[in-house]
């Protein structure tokens, strides 16, 4: 996990409790920070996201988010609609018996964009294997092999864990 995704943990942890804080409080200015830390943890997502190039997650997200705002919509205009007894500004009303269902639709699309996002961000990743690896131009060396042994026995000589083995020149004839 990259440093966007462990911002991304830090900040969504600040954010649920936040909101905890928030719904003891009731204090507007708790409510303002919790969601501008939940701003910056699903812009920490999204980079996270992006790094790993999981576009589906980013398409799942973005179509969430699309659903979150149109069930906002609606629901904010029959609100106002039931209660001003007025016209739609579309020409066409929407039905108003039960607003609600639009305010569920938006919530349930907005916590659906933030799922994606977290889980998009958190989900660990595939391993690549050393053909894939090659392929890509990255050198691996093979396990147990002089490379790697040696790499191991410098970096125990520094921390002083282990001693190099002392060679002696092999006896003349």
């Amino acid at each position: 996990m990259g440093n966007s995704g462990k911002f991304a943990v830090i900040a969504g942890i600040v954010a649920a409790g936040l909101l905890v804080l928030t719904g003891m409080t009731l204090a507007e200015p708790v409510f303002i920070a919790f969601l501008g830390v939940l701003g910056l943890a699903c812009l920490a997502c999204l980079m996270e996201i992006l790094r790993r190039r999981r576009f589906l997650m980013l398409a799942v997200a973005g179509l969430s988010t699309s659903l979150a705002l149109a069930g906002a919509i609606a629901f904010l205009s029959t609100w106002e609609l039931a209660f001003a007894d007025q016209t739609s500004l579309f020409g066409t009303p929407l039905p108003t018996s039960d607003p609600d269902n639009y305010f569920f639709l938006a919530a349930l699309s907005l916590l659906t964009a933030l799922g994606t996002l977290f889980t998009g961000a958190l989900w660990p990743g595939r391993r690549r294997s050393a053909q894939q690896a090659r392929a890509a131009g990255v050198r691996t060396t093979p396990r147990g092999g002089t490379a790697a042994r040696q790499g191991a026995q410098q970096n125990a000589a520094r921390q002083g864990a282990v001693k190099q083995p002392v060679r002696r020149p092999a006896p003349r004839k």
